[in-house]
């Protein structure tokens, strides 16, 4: 049976099964962020060290990318079960959760480890989940409405993320023990339960509303696989490689973008500015300059998500056959916010280092989704898993390693004098020019990359559009066993 035409236009005529992507990644996503920032706290609680909460935070992202890798090509080998890998996915992201929750019981000397284990299992759930939606969106959407869906989606997303800590906050006053299990909680592994909430609201809408088969989304006559016809499939070109890795440059710079400013934003502003919290807070009055962090953050997430609702529903699909040029603006923006980051003479003022932040998170976030859109196209009806598998973990390498060599480049650099701000910080006045500079050497060095290759991408586009024909089998068809043969399934959108 064919799918039935569906609107990627309007918000209103929404397909189900977006929307329970959208639910999917707006409750992941706040789920990170409700535990992200008890993470420390959390390991103290068991006598840990901060040593260790690096790799506990760089273990996220780890595992997001080898769920990216696994669940990529088991869902290529597997394209008439969606649904099964997605709650698969969901059902290790659960008991993650949960057991992240019960890491007191284990003692000081296992807890941190259950800790770090969780962590790698919620991004490998988080990696392939992603990974399957993403596929199924470059499917099952038409060319020009890729990257108004993959910025709709980026929208659920950074509501997500800034929605988190608020419904965070008020676990911070609770305290009580479970009976028979002498466990208690708080503040700090309270967290994980609401996590295990949301990855339970995910696993229910799923089950019940993601329905692929109803909807004609997968092939539905595994019968006619075993076909003794031999007619070729009409797949059009390979994979441009030049242009696929293009594509993954892009999104390593854009996640190298938001590891930079995720985590060692509040470490220059600490060091740098005086901004952040007391050391002990049970010593020092409150400051307005103890909550300037926060705004700063929360206003650049702000800003974020106006960009990402701009292209949701308005230029999204503008920039329908300009991917390139529209990832190009946004490194020449990142180029720009590094080089204002700089502290040329020795000096850093604090109203160019908003201005930088601000400017970046709401002119960067452009780039996300032309860029998945962008590799979407290039690999056309060949299988995309493994394309958008490697994809996230290629996003996830600059999350691992960022977190650990950031503040290095900022250690480097010879202060120039020491700086003295009251319950704050006390210590060398860092130098900026290595953190920042070597970003701009990475993020400049892309922008010829993009340039010189938009001539053949556009050409190999062309190509798969004059190989495209009706009786083509679309990838969302194909199977291992679709290599040398054609099928009569006709489920398609």
């Amino acid at each position: 049976m064919a799918a039935q035409a569906e609107d990627f236009a309007s918000l209103r005529n929404t397909p189900a099964w977006l929307l329970v992507f959208f639910n999917n990644l707006f409750c992941g996503c706040a789920g990170f962020s409700i535990v992200l920032p008890t993470l420390w706290p959390y390991l103290r609680q068991m006598h840990s060290n901060t040593f260790f909460l690096a790799f506990v935070v760089a273990a996220y992202s780890v595992g997001e990318g080898l769920g990216g890798l696994v669940v990529g090509r088991l869902y290529t080998r597997h394209l008439a079960h969606p649904k099964a890998l997605l709650l698969g996915n969901m059902v290790i992201g659960f008991g993650a959760a949960l057991v992240f929750s019960l890491a007191p019981l284990f003692g000081d000397r296992y807890g941190p480890i259950v800790v770090l284990v969780c962590r790698f299992l919620s991004g490998f759930d988080n990696g392939g989940r992603q990974t399957i939606e993403q596929t199924f969106v470059g499917q099952f959407v038409p060319k020009q409405h890729l990257t108004t869906v993959g910025s709709r989606l980026g929208s659920c997303a950074v509501t997500g993320i800034m929605l988190g800590p608020a419904f965070g906050a008020p676990l911070q006053a609770i305290r009580f023990t479970v009976p028979g299990l002498g466990l208690f909680i708080d503040g700090n592994n309270a967290p994980g339960l609401v996590l295990c909430v949301a990855c339970l609201i995910n696993i229910f809408i799923t089950a019940k509303y993601f329905n692929p088969h109803a909807s004609g989304h997968v092939p539905s006559h595994h019968a006619d696989l075993t076909s003794d016809t031999t007619t070729p499939i009409n797949l059009g070109p390979k994979p441009l490689p030049l242009g696929v890795f293009t594509c993954y440059a892009a999104f390593f710079a854009v996640n190298l973008f938001m590891a930079s400013v995720e985590t060692i934003t509040p470490v220059v502003c600490q060091r740098l500015l005086g901004w952040g919290p007391c050391e002990d807070s049970s010593t020092c009055a409150y400051e307005p300059s103890q909550t300037y962090v926060n705004v700063l953050m929360t206003t650049g997430g702000l800003m974020s998500l106006l960009m990402s609702l701009i292209m949701a529903f308005w230029l999204g699909a503008k920039v329908f056959g300009s991917e390139e040029l529209v990832i190009c603006v946004s490194l020449l923006v990142y180029v720009a916010s590094n080089l204002m980051n700089m502290d040329w003479f020795g000096t850093l003022p604090a109203w160019r280092f908003v201005a930088s932040y601000l400017l970046s998170t709401f002119l960067g976030g452009m780039m996300r989704g032309p860029s998945v859109a962008l590799l979407s196209q290039i690999v056309g009806d060949h299988p995309q898993g493994p394309y958008m598998g490697t994809l996230f973990a290629v996003g996830a390498l600059p999350r691992i390693v960022g977190p650990l060599i950031f503040v290095q480049l900022l250690d480097w650099p010879a202060p120039l004098s020491d700086a003295d701000f009251p319950n704050v910080y006390d210590g060398p006045l860092p130098r900026t020019w290595l953190l920042y500079g070597s970003q701009v050497v990475i993020f400049a060095a892309i922008l010829p990359l993009l340039l010189a290759t938009r001539g053949p991408i556009r050409a190999h586009l062309a190509q798969a559009r004059e190989h495209s024909s009706p009786g083509a089998v679309p990838n969302a068809l194909r199977t291992p066993l679709l290599d040398h043969q054609e099928t009569d399934v006709v489920a398609v959108v």
